[in-house]
């Protein structure tokens, strides 16, 4: 289990990153590897993913069977709506993870923040399988909770959290 927001998001972002990049065919792979090389590369992975993809990515970049299995759990006809889907992925984690590490919290962004981890926790999984249950995507649940108890998830760490729950069990035991 992550043991903090950072570790939880990029398990989270790399896990995808890799299962995007299993989804290429041959030609999906040279041609991720071109535009990854000309890319001048920012510190946010999941923030230049969308685009990277859009620039390149087409019904052969996909492995047949990859292609063939998203659509079916995503109940479309076309695999030109794959490709978006598997781009909409990476748009919602960029969206989710700007919302994630805000240093400041408004109402508003508290509600940017609660509609960015829900469709995330949607999609994900309903495009990648192997998003089912995984931790890092459960943790979605209690992120606004943390982002409105501690102010901002930027200073949040799992150890805090369990160190709270703790006490708060002992005082129901007590009572």
């Amino acid at each position: 289990m992550p043991q903090d927001i950072y570790h939880a998001t990029a398990g989270k972002i790399g896990r995808l990153l890799k299962l995007t990049c299993e989804l290429f065919s041959q030609e999906g792979e040279d041609d991720f590897a071109k535009i990854w090389k000309n890319f001048e590369i920012p510190k946010k992975l999941a923030m230049i993913m969308p685009f990277l993809l859009n620039r390149f990515l087409k019904e052969s970049s996909l492995k047949n069977n990859e292609a063939a299995t998203i659509r079916q759990r995503i109940d479309v006809v076309r695999i030109s709506l794959v490709l978006k889907a598997i781009i909409s992925c990476w748009v919602h984690v960029a969206k989710t993870m700007k919302a994630v590490f805000n240093k400041e919290f408004t109402l508003d962004s508290y509600e940017e923040l609660q509609l960015c981890l829900k469709e995330e926790f949607l999609i994900l999984p309903k495009v990648f399988a192997s998003f089912v249950n995984l931790p890092n995507i459960h943790i979605n649940m209690h992120l606004l909770m943390h982002a409105k108890t501690f102010g901002t998830l930027v200073n949040s760490q799992v150890g805090i959290k369990e160190m709270v729950h703790r006490i708060f069990k002992g005082m129901q035991m007590e009572v």
